[in-house]
């Protein structure tokens, strides 16, 4: 029997999961986009081809976030979200780092036992083609997103002199950050497609395989307005395109519009906390207080550069992980050595027309929690973002550490050599505690990263909007495949594992077990 999917968002996790299904032609996919499409790699715009740079504007949602609360406590800042097909995978900084093992040991702590590492190895294999490892331990060699990695004679003599200084601060040396375990420094992994390094996201990968085949059809340009319910099953969704509003039916729906757009869809329609239902109006369908909660993004604090080379060697090619000590925590803390323009990552530097070493301590396990809500019944309005960063004072101690890090680092040899002036920063502020906290108020930014917000877990878990299968909770017919399920952001990034995330789901649907057997009761507080 033939059954109609309906994704909505063609991202990492949607993209994967149409291309996956559509391999079945007894499966009916329609995937549902907001942005434009490109078809053929001629029709290809510059800055989704291009990813020595992030394109943050020509395909973006424009959303804006509130990083610091109380939120008067800085402006809403931009937050780049990629609205075309592809997704963020189209437009961001190509990095291609799973989840870890002990990223993973924490959804399966919470309840989630079909997310271990070694239940999901398998799927991370699956989804990658690793030019540089193409035969080791669970790696791949024949999956859509190719993996490699600029080693040390294709790095500027600035990341060169980065390399040096993290081995003199007796970081050991990391050949592939996608291994099992990988504290230290070396070259970050990357989606690169071609000797033209072309961004490789799900558009050119997962989506330019599949859009042929005669069960998928991409409609793009096409904004879901809410999903349809009769009673508390899912039996389609409302989509708009060009001011026409059209009722879709299928026999599942899948949420894949990522950790802002699907709790934003699932209070838009009526599941979400009761009092964000009723102050804009919205019938509940499923009462569920966690929807939208959990927020949770890699906050990074920069430490901006202008250097003497004028590389074209750009983007991110370098990295160390390492932990702070801090609760026993593995591999908390990241340090990116990136050329790139700080204006697509918030930072205001004025780079006098020098390139600029943007080296970004990212924490990679924050405490921190945020939230998104309703700002608006209307599906044209955008959520309100509150990312809460900073909020738990062990992150701030962490980044301080971090900084203090990176600055021994860049006033040290070989890297003051490369270096023409350091922005914003001097000794005192580095020295004073109270001045080198509010430099990190008033210049944390995201690195991209949001996650959790439709967190997986029991049916009797208070923080769970979904299971571990990804059927959201209370709702029959209705899953997520996106960064929102997460339970905690992962070290390695989201990008890769939201890929797999998508993988995951599709072949639970293929094989019929877990995802498509009766969920366990869900007491909603629907009236």
């Amino acid at each position: 029997m033939s059954l109609t999917t309906v994704i909505i968002g063609a991202g990492s996790g949607g993209a994967a999961m149409a291309a996956r299904l559509t391999e079945d032609p007894e499966q009916q996919v329609l995937l549902v986009e907001a942005g434009p499409d490109y078809a053929d790699s001629e029709s290809l715009p510059a800055d989704v081809r291009d990813a020595r740079e992030m394109s943050v504007d020509a395909h973006d949602w424009g959303l804006k976030a509130y990083f610091l609360e109380p939120q008067d406590a800085r402006e809403a800042m931009p937050y780049p979200r990629g609205r075309v097909v592809g997704g963020s995978s189209s437009v961001n900084a190509a990095i291609a780092q799973r989840a870890t093992k002990e990223d993973l040991d924490t959804w399966v702590a919470a309840g989630n036992d079909e997310w271990s590492y070694e239940k999901t190895l398998p799927f991370f294999a699956k989804l990658e083609n690793d030019v540089d490892f193409p035969h080791a331990p669970g790696h791949g060699n024949s999956g859509p997103i190719p993996i490699k990695r600029h080693f040390e004679d294709n790095w500027p003599r600035i990341t060169q002199a980065f390399a040096t200084s993290c081995a003199d601060q007796g970081f050991p040396r990391v050949d592939d950050f996608n291994a099992e375990s990988s504290s230290g420094y070396g070259a970050v992994p990357r989606n690169l497609m071609g000797e033209d390094e072309v961004r490789a996201g799900a558009l050119v990968t997962y989506l330019a395989e599949a859009r042929d085949r005669p069960n998928l059809e991409i409609r793009a340009d096409t904004l879901a307005r809410r999903i349809l319910f009769q009673g508390q099953t899912a039996v389609g969704v409302e989509v708009e395109k060009d001011g026409v509003i059209e009722t879709i039916t299928a026999d599942r729906v899948v949420l894949a519009g990522g950790a802002f757009h699907t709790p934003h869809l699932l209070m838009l329609s009526g599941i979400g906390p009761r009092a964000v239902l009723e102050r804009h109006g919205i019938e509940p369908v499923v009462v569920n207080e966690a929807v939208g909660q959990n927020l949770q993004d890699h906050p990074f604090s920069p430490m901006v550069a202008l250097l003497k080379e004028k590389t074209e060697k750009g983007g991110v090619r370098a990295q160390v992980k390492y932990s702070t000590g801090t609760e026993n925590l593995i591999d908390d803390m990241m340090i990116f050595a990136a050329v790139l323009d700080p204006a697509t990552m918030n930072i205001p530097a004025e780079t006098k027309g020098k390139k600029a070493l943007m080296m970004n301590n990212l924490l990679a396990k924050p405490h921190s929690v945020g939230w998104v809500t309703l700002s608006s019944a209307d599906p044209a309005v955008q959520p309100e973002i509150h990312v809460n960063f900073l909020s738990h004072p062990l992150d701030i101690k962490r980044l301080m550490e971090s900084m203090r890090r990176s600055w021994a680092m860049v006033n040290s040899s070989p890297m003051r050599e490369e270096i023409d002036e350091i922005c914003f920063l001097d000794e005192e502020t580095m020295r004073d505690d109270e001045k080198l906290e509010a430099y990190i108020r008033s210049f944390a930014s995201t690195s991209l990263h949001c996650a959790g917000t439709a967190r997986m877990g029991a049916a009797g878990d208070p923080q769970a909007v979904v299971d571990q299968y990804l059927r959201v909770h209370g709702a029959r017919n209705l899953w997520v495949a996106d960064a929102s399920v997460m339970v905690n952001v992962t070290t390695g990034l989201t990008n890769l594992t939201a890929f797999m995330i998508g993988e995951r789901l599709a072949d639970w649907f293929h094989h019929g077990t877990g995802a498509v057997e009766p969920q366990a009761d869900f007491v909603s507080a629907a009236s």
